[in-house]
C-alpha cells in the first residue's frame, strides 16, 4: 500500500519542486560593469536550486552585485508582501512600492534592496558597492533580469 501511494505522488503533476533560473547566468559581465562603480571580474554561485544566488565579484574577491531567485509554486505575490512585512518590521523602516518593475515590488532603503515579481519567480537585487546602493542602480539591474525571466 505505502508503495503504490508513493508511486502515484510522484506521478502527480505539479508536485515537483520548481526551479527558478540560475542567478549567474540572467547577467553578463558587461552589463553589471556598465552601471557598477567596481568593476566585477567573474560571477560566483552562492546558492544552486531553490532558491538560487549569485555574487558578481571584483579583483580583490569582494562582491558587486548579488542577485537571488526564488520560485514558489503558489501566491507569489502574497509571499513577497510576507517578506517585505517582516524585512519592514526587522529593519523598522518603511518600503517603497514599486509597480514599474515586474508584476510588482519594492524598494527597502533601509537594507539597499530591491526586490520584485515576475510570474512565480521573486528576483532580490543587492549591490555591495556603497555608490551603487541607490533605487535607480537596482532597477535598472531588475529590468535587465525582468526581461530575462518567464
Amino acid at each position: 500500500m505505502k508503495k503504490l501511494l508513493a508511486a502515484l505522488l510522484l506521478a502527480l503533476p505539479g508536485i515537483s519542486a520548481a526551479a527558478p533560473p540560475d542567478a549567474c547566468s540572467v547577467l553578463t559581465l558587461e552589463e553589471i560593469n556598465a552601471i557598477a562603480v567596481n568593476k566585477a571580474e567573474k560571477a560566483q554561485v552562492l546558492q544552486a536550486g531553490n532558491p538560487t544566488k549569485c555574487s558578481w565579484v571584483d579583483s580583490r574577491k569582494g562582491a558587486v552585485l548579488v542577485v537571488t531567485l526564488r520560485e514558489v509554486q503558489y501566491a507569489a505575490r502574497d509571499e513577497m508582501f510576507v517578506e517585505k512585512g517582516n524585512l519592514e518590521k526587522i529593519y523598522r523602516g518603511h518600503a517603497k512600492d514599486l509597480d514599474t518593475i515586474g508584476d510588482g515590488g519594492y524598494w527597502l532603503q533601509a537594507n539597499k534592496q530591491l526586490t520584485f515579481r515576475k510570474g512565480k519567480t521573486i528576483a532580490s537585487v543587492n549591490f555591495a558597492v556603497p555608490k551603487n546602493q541607490t533605487e535607480l542602480d537596482s532597477a535598472q539591474v531588475a529590468r535587465l533580469i525582468e526581461s530575462r525571466l518567464k
